[in-house]
Order: C-alpha cells, then sequence, then structure tokens
C-alpha cells in the first residue's frame, strides 16, 4: 500500500471517529428533545388524574388522539367508555413516562392511564437518522477523496525523489532533484538528499583523483626500478660497475616510494579508525629543543624556535604535524621560524607567492606547487597534517607572509 493511501485512510478513518460521534450525539440529544416534550404532556395528564379523576374529559384535550384508559379485571387496558386499545397489553411503571412503538403513556396508582399515538415522532427520527447516514457517507467519501488529492500534492518531491533514486539506481549517474519554496518537511528531506549527492559526488571525484594520483606517484619510480632492472639482466652480469650503479637506484627508488607514499598513504588510511587521542600537558620549550636538535642532525640547518608555556594535547600528534609543517618549509623555502605558544603555533618561511586558489588547495591530497613537481615527495604531507589536526580538534590553515612566503598554524 502507497503511504498517500495510508494517510488518506488514517485521515478518513480520524474523520470516521469524529462524525460517528458528533452524529451519535446530535442524535441521541434530538430524540431526547423530541421525546421529552411528549413526556411533559404525560405527566401534566398524570397531575390532573391523580388530583381528581373526573379530570378524564380535560385531559383528553391535551394532545389530539389521546385516550384515558383503565385497567381491566384481566389486566389488560381499555379506553374508557370505548373498546379495548389493542396493543396496549404492556406492563407500566406507575407515575413513568413510557413509550411503547408508537404510544406514549402513562399511569397512574388509582388504576387509570393516559396515552396518545404519534407515529410522527418515529418517522421524524427515522429521517434524522436517514439524513446523518447520507452526510455521513458524503463526508467520509470527501474525506477520502480529498486527503488523496491533498497528500497527492504535498508528497510530489517524494515522488521526485522515488523517481530521482530510480534512476540512480538503474543509470548509476548521480542527480539532484528541484526543491520547491515551501519550507516544509518535505522540502528539507529534498534539501537534504541533494547535499548527501553533493558528498558523495565530491567523494567519488576525491577517489577519483586519488587513484589518478597514486597511480601517476607510482608509474614514475616503478619505471626507473624496471628500467634499472632491464639494465641489470642485460650488462650488470658482467659489469660490477653497472650492476652497483642498478642496485643502488632499485634500492633508492624503492624507499623512497615505500617512505614518501605508501607509509604516508597507510599513515592517513589509519586516521579515520582512531576514535580519539590521550590529552597530556606539553612543555613546549622542551618540545622545541628536540625539534631544533632534530632538524640540526636531518637536515644541517637550525631551525629557530621560540616557546613559552604548556600545550594540551596529544604528544605524539603536535610533533608529527609541526614535523610536517618545518620539513616542508625547510624543502621548499628559506628563513624558517617557529613560534609556540599554549594557544597558536606558527612556522613562518620566505619563498614562492601562492595565490588564494593554490593556498586553498595546500591540504589536498597529492597537490603540489607547480615548481615543486620534482621527485622530493608526494605531496601527502599537509594532508596528513590536516588529518592530525581534526583528529585531536586542532584547526590548522595557511596565509600569505609579507613581503613574500607563507604562514602555517596551528590553533585550538
Amino acid at each position: 500500500m502507497k503511504l498517500r493511501t495510508k494517510i488518506a485512510l488514517a485521515m478518513t478513518g480520524f474523520m470516521l471517529f469524529l462524525l460517528i460521534t458528533s452524529f451519535g450525539v446530535a442524535w441521541l440529544v434530538s430524540r431526547h428533545q423530541i421525546i421529552d416534550s411528549r413526556y411533559d404532556v404525560l405527566r401534566q395528564a398524570l397531575s390532573l388524574l391523580e388530583e381528581d379523576t373526573r379530570n378524564r374529559d380535560a385531559v383528553v384535550s391535551l394532545h389530539e388522539d389521546s385516550v384515558v384508559l383503565e385497567r381491566q379485571a384481566n389486566g389488560e387496558w381499555a379506553i374508557v367508555g370505548g373498546s379495548t386499545a389493542d396493543g396496549l397489553s404492556f406492563p407500566v411503571n406507575y407515575g413513568e413516562p413510557a413509550l411503547i412503538g408508537d404510544w406514549f403513556v402513562i399511569a397512574t396508582s388509582n388504576g387509570l392511564a393516559y396515552g396518545f399515538e404519534d407515529a410522527a415522532v418515529s418517522e421524524t427520527l427515522r429521517t434524522l437518522a436517514t439524513i446523518f447516514v447520507i452526510i455521513f457517507l458524503i463526508a467520509v467519501a470527501v474525506t477520502f477523496i480529498g486527503s488523496l488529492w491533498i497528500v497527492r500534492q504535498g508528497l510530489a518531491p517524494l515522488r521526485k525523489l522515488e523517481a530521482t533514486m530510480q534512476r540512480i539506481t538503474t543509470s548509476g549517474t548521480l542527480e539532484t532533484i528541484e526543491v520547491g519554496s515551501d519550507e516544509d518537511e518535505v522540502a528539507t528531506l529534498a534539501d537534504g538528499f541533494n547535499q548527501m549527492i553533493g558528498r558523495v559526488e565530491g567523494s567519488m571525484d576525491q577517489q577519483r583523483r586519488f587513484v589518478a594520483d597514486v597511480s601517476h606517484e607510482l608509474k614514475t619510480p616503478l619505471t626507473v626500478i624496471e628500467g634499472y632492472a632491464k639494465l641489470l639482466r642485460r650488462w650488470g652480469q658482467s659489469d660490477p660497475a653497472v650492476r652497483d650503479e642498478a642496485i643502488d637506484h632499485i634500492l633508492t627508488e624503492s624507499r623512497q616510494m615505500r617512505e614518501d607514499l605508501i607509509e604516508p598513504m597507510l599513515e592517513l588510511s589509519r586516521f579515520p579508525t582512531i576514535e580519539e587521542v590521550e590529552s597530556e600537558a606539553i612543555e613546549l620549550t622542551q618540545l622545541a629543543s628536540q625539534l631544533e636538535e632534530r632538524f640540526e642532525r636531518s637536515h644541517g640547518k637550525g631551525v629557530p624556535i621560540e616557546a613559552t608555556g604548556q600545550w594540551e594535547g596529544h604528544r605524539d600528534s603536535l610533533q608529527r604535524l609541526l614535523v610536517i609543517f618545518i620539513d616542508n618549509s625547510l624543502k621548499y623555502a628559506e628563513d624558517t621560524r617557529v613560534t609556540m605558544t599554549p594557544t597558536r603555533i606558527e612556522v613562518r618561511d620566505h619563498g614562492p607567492t601562492l595565490d588564494e586558489e593554490e593556498r586553498g588547495r595546500l591540504f589536498d591530497r597529492f597537490y603540489r606547487l607547480d615548481e615543486a613537481r620534482d621527485r622530493s615527495g608526494s605531496g601527502l604531507g599537509l594532508a596528513i597534517a590536516k588529518e592530525v589536526a581534526d583528529l585531536n580538534g586542532w584547526t590548522v590553515g595557511s596565509y600569505a607572509n609579507a613581503p613574500s612566503g607563507s604562514v602555517f598554524y596551528v590553533t585550538k
């Protein structure tokens, strides 16, 4: 059963309950008022008859076609001065008005009764019930048809969403749906679907770029390794110099491919599985000394670092992030300087001037500036730094350093 049919049936069922309740109450109230007006006549007659039995002629005038009856010895009721009242052999509670068939009757304790036949009451009640039934059926039908139409119009975006999803399933091509100007729940759902499609498209584009970039990055070292392997097979067995050169190059390319590409990619792939990291108080002066010693030993360059206070966070994450920033600065710029405070750390340098588009893509995977497209890196360092920062709830970014160069920063 379709959703619009379920909603229409639910609305019709609710309307059915309201109609039955309202019509039932209206019919009972109408019946009570109609009958009670006749009972008032019976009570007047009872009062007159109990006051004096000689008032029989007076009570007859209370209602047309009314009669005074008296109980016979055999228990049947008969019209006073007339024939037996057919159909009036019934029990009567003394002093209480009663409706039996079309007869309204009331009996006194002295063996008299007063009654009159009024078929119009039954006809009125039947007519009223018929009108209620007709109105009820029309209202139910109109409610069901109207509900179907209203729900159909209201769920139009859902039908578009369903058709769009079917086309996506059939063709495999992502597409969005048009969202109307109405700010209702269905429009919100459609807008959420469009946003989801946008994210999926972005993820697919990123995946395609990732595969293309990995293929491109792997192609060069593998080509070099293959070339030196062929050289080794052809000349290396008889020429030790060729053999040693080929082995050295194969080892160099293999190590560079592992350290610059494979290991960073594995490191990036592990980040989504990490749920939380431990936090501790990091003495920035101590960390600065370790970083200065490390880069002096690895790069043969002194990196001035000004540090004060403590940084609250994961020590290995902060050290990994700073190593990436400083290494990247030493590799592509000069005059690298670091400032470390408890809430903000900056790495400044003087180097290439970047435009806004280039700076906006610095933290993308495999992105490298044109002038940096040598074989000294894979373009994954800053992407790893971004993942490390996100994992710890930090913010990383970059802006221009006057008159040239860049400032890379991390803040809490």
